[in-house]
């Protein structure tokens, strides 16, 4: 049972340690592209533009190239973004929080 919650421990504070790391800052990839993760807070296809609230609260805004990125994606999502040196989005992908078990069990 300890050995089990230990690694349910680790393993949480690996992934808030990602997320944490993802939300603070745009992730630079070397190739002057960032990748932002958050919700999908705006989204205009019609303005070619849309934007991301971070976890941390910090708002990005965001150009579309291609809207067929965003087919299928509403406001409220939670998204990782990978966005070119101009904020243009390149690529799109859902994310989710992974569920977990209560403690305990």
């Amino acid at each position: 049972m300890t050995v089990k919650i230990i690694g349910l421990l680790a393993v949480l504070l690996c992934a808030f340690s990602w997320a944490t790391t993802m939300a603070a800052a745009p992730e630079h990839t070397g190739q002057d592209s960032h990748v932002v993760t958050g919700t999908l807070e705006e989204l205009d296809l019609s303005k070619m533009s849309g934007k991301i609230k971070t976890d941390l609260e910090q708002t990005v805004a965001f150009t579309i190239k291609s809207p067929e990125l965003f087919k299928g994606l509403s406001v409220g999502k939670r998204i990782a973004v990978l966005l070119d040196d101009q904020g243009q989005v390149v690529k799109v992908m859902e994310t989710t929080v992974p569920e977990l078990p209560p403690p305990g069990q």
